[in-house]
């Protein structure tokens, strides 16, 4: 074998392994993003999961029953009776129970 021929094979040889060393590390940087992206997924999915949570609390909390169950139990509040009612003008008087006006507007 000639010199030249042994120093082609040579330099083949080394071309292929760093090809290879470079395919192995460029695979484990693959694998590293795999697992980062993962647990980013997971994260992800635990966060929405909490806001749903909040979400549904929110809902349960802006619900009229809820916000009259409050109202009365924790505040002592309870509506107005006819003459518990304090009108500026006869004209700003309603024509039925206010009481009764504000709650069929709450409850529609």
């Amino acid at each position: 074998m000639k010199n030249q021929d042994k120093k082609r094979i040579l330099t083949g040889a080394l071309i292929i392994g760093l090809i290879c060393i470079v395919m192995v590390v460029v695979s484990a940087y693959a694998a590293e993003l795999r697992v980062e992206n993962n647990n980013l997924m997971t994260a992800n999915d635990a966060i929405q999961g909490e806001i749903d949570t909040l979400n549904i609390k929110i809902k349960s909390a802006n619900n009229v029953e809820h916000i009259e169950k409050v109202a009365k139990g924790k505040l002592g509040m309870v509506y107005p009776t006819d003459g518990e009612c304090v009108y500026v003008t006869e004209e700003d008087q309603p024509s039925e129970n206010f009481a009764m006006v504000i709650k069929e507007q709450a409850y529609n």
